[in-house]
């Protein structure tokens, strides 16, 4: 509880300090152009958010099907939305599994098999998301939308060489828990080459115990390759609706120079670097690398205002389903 606050506070002073910063030279421009936002399109673009959460519900249905078969994807899509409450207060968004665990096992499902559900479905998402960031790289080169002639480029790269890493990394551990097991010593030994850890041999035996354990919950993710794809298929169905919303909401605002293909490049790009950004909901550069994406395109205060627009969409928004949900699971079982 104390890290949660920790977080949450982090996270308004993060959200307060980007707010700040991007209204600050033009907040009267800023506000009359969100004040004359079409109100049908936004309730269209807030539509279309919801059910790329839903396709991203029904991959995660897939697999605890296998473990309940009457677990419906309306309870499924629950899981989804508290699941984006928690990975939004927490850095790398790395809480909403362990709750979503929790939650399954509340609903009778193991733990154990709730631990390979939530494999299943980031390995899923891991390489929808690796599809999107190669598709994105194909079709930046084919129509030459960005030159990455700055350091974005290398944010870019990094960010998607970070996400292959770990990719590769976990199909690794699954097949071979050896493989995982020498790989993640070997990083020790270089790591405590620095003097930056101490009692080597605690964290080895630590990391040992944890590769044991999610070899054991992951072996059988291959079992499957049918519906494994079909979750990949409806995580790429996801990613690519949350992509071309920046487009529909600069259409709202009046601004038609953003269209779908520039609309899923630049996203892609903005979410493969957000990935490595160590603070809840990766305020700060999330922000940033929309408007420097963006801003090849559209101006302020255009600009400015569909970034923080989008960022309410896809991010405020979507928390606030989380927590109603979260609250109301809470009372339910009072």
């Amino acid at each position: 509880m104390k890290n949660k606050k920790i977080n949450i506070i982090i996270l308004f002073i993060a959200l307060f300090l980007v707010l700040y910063l991007t209204v600050k030279d033009d907040f009267i421009e800023i506000f009359k152009t969100i004040l004359n936002i079409n109100l049908y399109m936004f309730i269209v673009i807030l539509i279309i958010f919801i059910l790329s959460l839903f396709f991203k519900s029904i991959s995660l249905n897939i697999f605890i099907n296998d473990y309940d078969e009457k677990y419906s994807v309306k309870k499924s899509f629950s899981l989804t939305l508290i699941g984006q409450f928690l990975n939004g207060v927490t850095p790398f968004q790395s809480g909403g599994q362990p709750f979503q665990i929790y939650l399954l096992k509340k609903d009778g499902i193991r733990i154990s098999s709730s631990a390979n559900i939530m494999i299943k479905d980031f390995l899923a998402y891991q390489t929808a998301l690796i599809i999107m960031g190669v598709l994105a790289l194909i079709l930046n080169n084919l129509i030459g939308f960005y030159s990455f002639s700055d350091y974005l480029n290398v944010l870019v790269f990094a960010g998607f060489f970070i996400n292959v890493v770990v990719y590769i990394v976990m199909l690794l551990i699954i097949c071979s828990k050896k493989s995982g097991i020498r790989i993640l010593n070997k990083l020790l030994n270089h790591i405590f080459k620095f003097k930056l850890l101490r009692k080597k041999q605690n964290y080895k035996e630590k990391i040992k115990s944890s590769i044991n354990s999610f070899y054991e919950n992951g072996k059988n993710v291959t079992e499957n390759k049918f519906k494994m794809c079909k979750a990949i298929f409806f995580n790429l169905v996801h990613l690519t609706l949350l992509y071309i919303i920046p487009s529909l909401v600069f259409l709202a605002l009046g601004n038609n120079n953003v269209n779908f293909i520039n609309s899923i490049i630049s996203t892609a790009f903005v979410m493969l670097i957000s990935n490595f950004i160590p603070v809840p909901g990766a305020t700060g550069g999330i922000e940033y690398s929309f408007i420097k994406f963006f801003g090849i395109v559209v101006i302020n205060p255009t600009l400015s205002s569909g970034m923080l627009i989008w960022r309410f969409i896809t991010y405020i928004f979507g928390m606030m389903l989380g927590f109603v949900l979260l609250l109301f699971k809470k009372e339910v079982r009072r």
